[in-house]
């Protein structure tokens, strides 16, 4: 049976989360129906995608090397290696692609970009079978640049990429998170109706009242989950889903300044690979009998942080925190603005095309986050920063309510009506000709 969607993409988080969302949602459409899912043997989309229930297929392959403009003889040479090792690459990566789509045929082929997915479009497009390109970065990686100009369709979280055809479908993310914005948002329109004056007629007033009362009671079940105390202003720290050696020190450092902080909680989601050694440096900051992920005893008058190597209860994350320190790769501002959650965004240095720079610049230019460069960043200089922030409920709150014109669009929903539109275009061209 030919696949309804091949699904294309990897690298990263950012490329392999939202492809795994597409893949959930047209397998819940088309049940009776094949999705499978491509990735590249290097890539974090084998273990994002390890428990899935679909097919998946991992390619060889690197990325394109980059070349800079100061490059001695010996770098030359290097780079001179890498290209030819990522030409050798591709090529196994084109015969295994030609063989997996002519054996079945797929209805669509969707690419998220990363070099895995270069090789599968080109094939499909050279058989005729419809593609369409997602792009989830403000700026848009030099893969989709190229592949747009064959695509169908171009589908775009966010405007203004300068991709042919985009059209805007928002961020794919879990309904959780979107669970999480929907709790958040409640809560806010119930703190502004009962701010504002009575109207004297007591209509509507209760169901606000009942609203923000199961919208509490969410958002404390979710600080339960994760251990975490529910009467204090609650921050999550995360450096995406390879976590960030520095992004950490940096939190850990903050919260010891904040150490007899007892209206704080941190929960620190240090990146797997990073785990042992933030746990000793945190234990040599003495925050490790502060709180615990799992579980631990609070103490009242300190701060209580928690500290776990990955989480994969992010719509609880988010739901419970009130603020966030994190970088700003596309999955990660997506999802906070699907969950309307306020940010501290510190992007990576030397992302490709400043990619993380451009996706934060999104946020803050409604005033819904703020961003500060690594760079001479101290912790010292974001307690100054966010002393103003987390201990100001308003501001929050405003910071929450200044993203309703991003958050209100099911990204996920919207690239499967986008891809079954085409999918039903080339179904009844194929069935119109073969009358």
């Amino acid at each position: 049976m030919r696949y309804y969607a091949l699904i294309a993409g990897g690298g990263t988080a950012g490329h392999a989360l939202p492809a795994l969302r597409l893949a959930e949602e047209l397998a819940k459409r088309q049940p009776d129906r094949r999705i499978g899912l491509i990735g590249g043997r290097r890539g974090l989309e084998r273990k994002v995608w390890s428990s899935s229930a679909f097919d998946t297929y991992y390619l060889p392959g690197r990325g394109i090397p980059r070349v800079t403009s100061r490059l001695s003889f010996a770098g030359m040479v290097r780079y001179l290696l890498e290209m030819v090792d990522f030409v050798i690459n591709q090529l196994g990566s084109l015969l295994q692609s030609i063989k997996l789509i002519v054996l079945n045929r797929p209805s669509v082929v969707v690419v998220f970009g990363g070099y895995s997915a270069i090789a599968p479009a080109l094939v499909g497009v050279s058989m005729g079978v419809p593609l369409v390109v997602v792009n989830v970065d403000s700026i848009a990686g030099r893969s989709n640049r190229i592949l747009s100009h064959f695509a169908r369709a171009v589908a775009v979280a966010w405007p203004g990429t300068g991709l042919p055809k985009e059209q805007v479908t928002g961020m794919p993310v879990s309904s959780g998170i979107i669970e999480a914005g929907s709790v958040r948002r409640a809560i806010l329109g119930a703190l502004s109706a009962n701010t504002a004056p009575a109207s004297g007629d007591g209509d509507g007033g209760e169901d606000v009242v009942v609203d923000q009362y199961e919208a509490e009671k969410l958002r404390h079940l979710a600080r339960g989950t994760l251990g975490l105390p529910e009467e204090r202003t609650v921050i999550l720290a995360v450096g995406g889903s390879l976590g960030a050696r520095r992004l950490n020190e940096l939190v850990m450092e903050l919260s010891s300044i904040w150490e007899e902080r007892g209206d704080l909680a941190v929960y620190h989601i240090a990146g797997e690979r990073f785990l042992q050694e933030s746990s000793a440096y945190a234990e040599r900051l003495g925050l490790s009998d502060s709180g615990s992920a799992q579980g631990g005893q609070e103490r009242a008058g300190r701060i209580y942080y928690g500290q776990v190597g990955y989480e994969p209860r992010m719509d609880r994350a988010y739901l419970a925190a009130d603020f966030a320190i994190c970088r700003a790769g596309a999955v990660t501002v997506g999802e906070l603005a699907v969950a309307a959650l306020p940010a501290l965004l510190i992007p990576l240095p030397g992302a490709p095309s400043r990619h993380q720079e451009a996706n934060a610049a999104v946020l803050t230019s409604i005033g819904a986050a703020i961003m500060v460069e690594e760079e001479d960043m101290t912790a010292a200089k974001l307690d100054e920063m966010l002393k103003g922030i987390v201990d100001d409920r308003d501001r929050l709150r405003k910071m929450s309510a200044a993203y309703p014109g991003l958050n209100n669009i099911d990204g996920t929903s919207n690239l499967a009506d986008l891809v079954g539109r085409y999918v039903d275009r080339i179904g009844r061209r194929d069935r119109s000709g073969s009358s």
